[in-house]
């Protein structure tokens, strides 16, 4: 493996490691300033992920490393969508858990109360199966035309 190709690698993991850092700690999408934030970042790794497309320094298949590269803003945009979906339909304030305990932002502070822990516990699910999901049959239908 050629040097380039060690740089391009650990640009994508660095990627996608934030977006694992989005999808763990979602209670800091619920404020518009951390959103905005989140959200500018995450349109720069996309663009980034198509500027090496046009550049040729991808190593995959076509269209893949801007797919990789987009990851974070995807599952940004899925989460928030998945937030908003929670509050118009159930009109509470949908909150993480994790291990059975409210689960913070890296900036909010999860406000939630536990008696409703059932409601959380779907919220959670429903917030790491939907991502999940969607980015493996994103992937599937891009990688058949490889």
């Amino acid at each position: 493996m050629t040097l380039p190709e060690v740089y391009f690698y650990m640009i994508l993991i660095l990627m996608q490691l934030i977006s694992f850092a989005i999808l763990s700690n979602n209670e800091d999408l619920k404020q518009k300033k951390y959103f905005s934030r989140y959200f500018k970042i995450t349109l720069a790794f996309g663009l980034i992920g198509i500027l090496m497309e046009v550049l040729g320094w991808n190593y995959l298949c076509d269209f893949q490393c801007i797919f990789i590269a987009s990851i974070p803003f995807i599952i940004l945009i899925l989460s928030k969508g998945i937030i908003i979906v929670f509050r118009k339909i159930f009109n509470k304030e949908p909150f993480q858990m994790y291990r059975n305990e409210l689960s913070d932002g890296i900036w909010v502070k999860n406000k939630g109360d536990l008696s409703n822990s059932f409601y959380y516990q779907i919220f959670t699910f429903i917030l790491f199966i939907v991502p999940l999901v969607s980015l493996s049959v994103l992937f599937t239908l891009l990688d058949n035309s490889c």
